[in-house]
């Protein structure tokens, strides 16, 4: 089954934790005209995308777990 890189189309608009890391892969992406980006993004090689990918999943996981909100117990 083919991998469906469209599904990450957002990252190349904003990040999803609303402020970007100043070493975000998808900045140098993210400073480029909305059709520059699409362009850009669908000329990378599947091993690019996965490499975005896997560095924007392991980010997300580590601000994740930083979030104060999610160490409160709900009563």
């Amino acid at each position: 089954m083919a991998k469906c890189y469209t599904n990450y189309y957002g990252l190349i608009f904003n990040c999803p934790v609303g402020i970007e890391k100043v070493d975000c892969d998808f900045k140098t992406i993210r400073q480029l005209d909305a059709k520059e980006r699409i362009t850009y993004y669908n000329a990378l090689t599947e091993q690019e995308k996965d490499s975005l990918i896997e560095k924007h999943q392991q980010c997300l996981s580590v601000r994740e777990k930083k979030d104060p909100f999610s160490r409160i117990a709900i009563m």
